[in-house]
């Protein structure tokens, strides 16, 4: 878009209705490349009502995402600094991988339509089908390797709390890094890092989000999207950059060393806690009551022999 339609959008976003003539003077343009801007947006998904005697009126912006959109909506000050928007791509974690290992700055992000490649942890395919939120985050964090699931924790802090704040939804976090809803998978955060014996290179954290788009049938007990949760079509710029705008704040906190603000907040959304659980680890399988986190965020679990502390493994509620 050229930067008279990212004006027009911004006049269209501040009144409830304005003239073609208001914008043209405003722009310094003629009304004829008024109408020319309006019809460009509209091919871009805006929904943009014009009445003789009252003028346009912006109705809904994309249910898609648009870097446009985000640029305008964006306030953070070191997240989304550089945006690559991507229709196609195998997957975002790989790509901010290339990019870091470029010297691509901190903050950077990289957002699909679709992934054909997507991960999960352990290599499990994560179906990206356009409707979803899927992108990665570029960190450099000056933190050891030990502490880089606290990362891991902001991100599943920001997006239980964008859910909160942008859906009539109810999330939780799942210990490691699943975001549920209504005890259905809704996201899952892939964290991959290059890191020295107390270094981090870079750190990537890649987020699928399942927003608007169709789950497969064999997914549906498992699994959820917000709009099966809500019976409705949630844009996606508004949620993304919640998300953004959160997860800025906790890695602020993070880099401050204040990881209490990010443990309070993921204990407040916590499925985990109290639970009864059985974890499998790459060695074993744990039982035991989950009663805690600990200093890096491993869950501490009491067992039948004692206090457990586990650093990774995939849960099952008993």
């Amino acid at each position: 878009m050229t930067e008279k339609t990212l004006e027009i959008i911004t006049l269209l976003k501040n009144q409830n209705w304005i003239s073609g003539e208001e914008i043209a003077k405003s722009l310094h343009i003629s009304r004829t490349m008024v109408w020319k801007h309006i019809q460009q947006l509209k091919k871009k998904g805006y929904h943009i009502t014009a009445t003789p005697n009252k003028g346009y009126h912006l109705d809904q912006s994309p249910i898609m995402i648009t870097t446009e959109e985000i640029k305008q909506e964006l306030k953070t000050s070191l997240l989304g600094s550089k945006i690559y928007h991507l229709s196609v791509v195998d997957s975002t974690n790989n790509y901010a991988k290339n990019l870091a290992k470029n010297n691509e700055k901190e903050g950077t992000i990289i957002i699909a339509d679709e992934q054909t490649g997507g991960r999960g942890r352990k290599q499990r395919a994560w179906i990206s089908q356009k409707g979803g939120l899927w992108f990665s985050v570029l960190f450099r964090p000056s933190i050891p390797p030990t502490k880089a699931m606290q990362v891991t924790m902001c991100a599943a802090c920001a997006i239980a709390e964008a859910i909160e704040k942008q859906t009539p939804c109810s999330p939780s976090i799942k210990w490691p890094n699943d975001i549920l809803i209504n005890k259905k998978k809704v996201c899952g955060i892939l964290t991959e890092l290059s890191a020295e014996l107390d270094s981090i290179n870079y750190l990537i954290i890649g987020i699928g989000l399942n927003v608007n788009n169709q789950l497969p049938k064999s997914l549906q007990s498992i699994a959820t999207s917000i709009q099966e949760e809500t019976d409705s079509t949630q844009p996606l710029v508004p949620l993304f950059i919640s998300i953004i705008t959160c997860l800025e704040r906790f890695y602020t906190a993070l880099v401050k060393n204040d990881f209490s603000t990010i443990r309070d907040t993921w204990v407040h959304y916590s499925s985990t806690l109290g639970e009864i659980v059985n974890v499998k680890t790459e060695k074993d399988e744990i039982t035991g009551k989950a009663i805690g986190l600990a200093e890096n965020g491993e869950l501490l679990l009491r067992t039948k022999h004692g206090e457990k502390k586990i650093i990774t493994g995939d849960i099952t509620y008993l």
